[in-house]
């Protein structure tokens, strides 16, 4: 295994719930349906993608924008105030595998300005050799381009990485990909097609790193 890519939220940082409770609470605010509903179906694609799938359910009687940009905003003071926590196991498997000379990057569905300052605040973003986003590709997670995106900035096959998701549409987008797919779920269990699709599924970070050094 010469390098992994790695999504970030529900896998490098405890954020899927956060969020979902920010969505509830700025669409309790507004007056919005639903919303978890919603939420579940947006884990792991892009900000398009999730603007797009508001647009289908609510139509034009809500501003995404606004709504968007007010969880955002919630959400990045919740990271700045440290009230967002590491996943168990993230820093040790990103310094193992860069004292291990593996390569590392990030395919992330999140705008590559949150992404990075959140690392940064992290104190995260040393780790990663390159860093791919959802505003980088035309093609949202489930498709595969994010984690080709990776694999082709580190220079290596996707048959020669591992990629780590926790969510639905990631593990799809990763097998599609053509990488070793590593499940470590977060707030979802895995379906019998989820599980058809990852090569493994593993309780937390420490397991995953056990699995790729067995690679």
């Amino acid at each position: 295994m010469k390098a992994v890519v790695f999504d970030m939220d529900g896998v490098i940082f405890d954020t899927e719930s956060a969020v979902i409770e920010v969505w509830k609470e700025v669409a309790q605010r507004h007056g919005i349906p639903n919303i978890v509903d919603f939420c579940t179906d947006c884990i792991g694609i892009n900000a398009v993608a999730t603007k797009k799938k508001f647009i289908e359910r609510y139509g034009d009687k809500y501003s995404y924008e606004e709504i968007r940009a007010e969880k955002t905003g919630i959400i990045r003071e919740r990271f700045r105030k440290g009230e967002i926590d590491i996943k168990p196991g993230a820093e040790n498997i990103l310094r193992t595998l860069k004292e291990n000379g593996i390569k590392v990057a990030l395919a992330s569905s999140t705008r590559e300005e949150a992404v990075r300052e959140e690392l940064t605040l992290m104190n995260l973003i040393q780790y990663f050799d390159e860093i791919v986003t959802g505003d980088m590709v035309t093609r949202s997670k489930p498709a595969p381009d994010i984690f080709l995106m990776a694999c082709e900035k580190l220079g290596v096959k996707p048959e020669e990485a591992a990629g780590i998701e926790d969510s639905f549409n990631g593990i799809r987008s990763c097998h599609d990909a053509g990488l070793f797919t590593i499940m470590v779920p977060d707030l979802l269990q895995p379906t019998d097609e989820i599980e058809a699709l990852a090569d493994v599924v593993v309780t937390d970070l420490n397991k995953a790193l056990e699995v790729i050094h067995e690679h």
